[in-house]
């Protein structure tokens, strides 16, 4: 018996693959956009959830929050998004889009959705159990309760 995971057999080296090369292939897609895919994502959380923290957005983002700012301040250079002066009252900054943030989203959108219909057709009828096998391995390996077993609805990101 190997002392090692087999690269080839394994579904953590699997999983990294797929995620590495998504993430190369739609930075360089969204390069048109003048969007890395943690800035996209940023924006898109931002038009969904206005306001959001800087550490809600790390942490749904999957980054730390030093990695966040930066994220945040290249946005914010770029005039993609305003965040508000901090207060002695609150000790976080809401984010908001602007409409060229605004506008910038709705042009990469496009070239997303184009990565999430090719990962939804190889999926095929097994999306949804793909869908809640990946949700019960994140939950497994972060300590979270499991989430209970989803209905047919969208994935989250998909918009109706």
């Amino acid at each position: 018996m190997a002392s090692h995971a087999n690269p080839e057999e394994s579904l953590g080296f699997a999983l990294k693959t797929l995620q590495q090369t998504l993430r190369s292939r739609m930075d360089a897609a969204l390069t048109e956009a003048g969007l890395t895919t943690p800035q996209y994502l940023v924006l898109a959380l931002l038009e969904d959830h206005p306001g959001i923290s800087n550490s809600e957005l790390a942490r749904r983002s999957a980054v730390a929050a030093p990695t966040m700012l930066r994220i945040l301040d290249a946005l914010a250079k770029a005039g993609y998004i305003e965040r508000a002066d901090r207060t002695p009252q609150l000790r976080t900054r809401g984010t908001t889009l602007t409409s060229s943030g605004r506008s910038r989203l709705a042009q990469a959108s496009a070239t997303v959705e184009e990565f999430e219909n090719l990962l939804r057709g190889a999926a095929g009828a097994d999306e949804a159990v793909i869908f809640a096998w990946l949700r019960t391995c994140t939950d497994l390996l972060t300590g979270a309760p499991a989430a209970p077993e989803p209905e047919t609805s969208p994935a989250p990101g998909r918009r109706r």
